[in-house]
């Protein structure tokens, strides 16, 4: 973890060698821009992390609103005026994600108040052998039910659904096979990303919270770790034997 935070493990969960999560990325919007005094306060513990910061160039068109971007290992983190941006291409245990993000909090937030939060996990399943677009359901079912809610039967090899969790939380799924890099080559975190030789069932999932009163840090991770919930519920029941048998390297 590039930024130190402790983790809460369960010993008896189990942790699938070949998970299928590539790229995980989560966003928090501010109600307020920061002001050019915390600048030095946000680039601190950061640095201390060992993260290697790039400040955006005042002609870069960017610069009106990215103050800057780091990277350590897999791990990237973008802070705006109004806004913080974190991605891994190393997901390990979600603990660790979410460690990150809310020591990042800690450091970026600077007295201002959260709007809203999205985390968005891209899973890739790839099998052993090339698939057709009419045998992906050997390895993944949709629908999926979460959260009480079922969903129909969904026809076809791409589309999407969204689960309403609440008025202000919600949850987008999109799936489609594909043979494109997820990453691409002159993405920063590009090296810890193998892209695929065969097609590829990429499954987007994209958790949302809007927040009705702007929330504390401590709020906020809580909700990341209720969407983080309902989308790996929402994974492991779309999941076939054949996927489990992919996760856990016994294909």
């Amino acid at each position: 973890m590039a930024v130190g935070a402790s983790l809460d493990l369960d010993p008896a969960r189990e942790i699938f060698p070949f998970p299928f999560v590539k790229l995980v990325n989560a966003y928090v919007s501010f109600d307020e821009e920061l002001a050019a005094a915390d600048h030095d306060a946000i680039l601190r513990p950061i640095l201390d992390a060992n993260y290697t910061v790039v400040i955006s160039a005042p002609d870069d068109e960017k610069a009106d609103r990215e103050l800057f971007s780091a990277v350590h290992e897999a791990d990237m983190v973008t802070v705006f005026q109004d806004a913080l941006y974190f991605s891994t291409a190393r997901y390990e245990r979600w603990e660790r994600t979410r460690g990150a993000v809310a020591e990042l909090l800690e450091s970026v937030t600077s007295g201002r108040g959260i709007e809203s939060l999205s985390v968005r996990f891209l899973d890739e399943i790839r099998p052993p052998t090339p698939t057709g677009i009419f045998e992906w359901h050997e390895y993944v079912r949709l629908p999926v039910v979460t959260q009480d809610v079922v969903l129909d039967h969904v026809e076809g090899h791409h589309g999407g659904l969204i689960l309403h969790l609440a008025d202000d939380k919600h949850v987008t799924i999109r799936w489609a096979p594909t043979s494109e890099a997820a990453i691409p080559e002159d993405h920063p975190l590009s090296h810890y990303y193998e892209a695929p030789q065969d097609s590829a069932l990429a499954v987007e999932w994209i958790g949302w919270q809007d927040f009705h009163t702007v929330a504390k840090p401590a709020v906020v991770v809580q909700e990341l770790d209720s969407l983080q919930a309902s989308i790996k519920e929402s994974f492991m029941r779309s999941l076939t034997p054949a996927s489990l048998k992919l996760l856990r390297g016994e294909a």
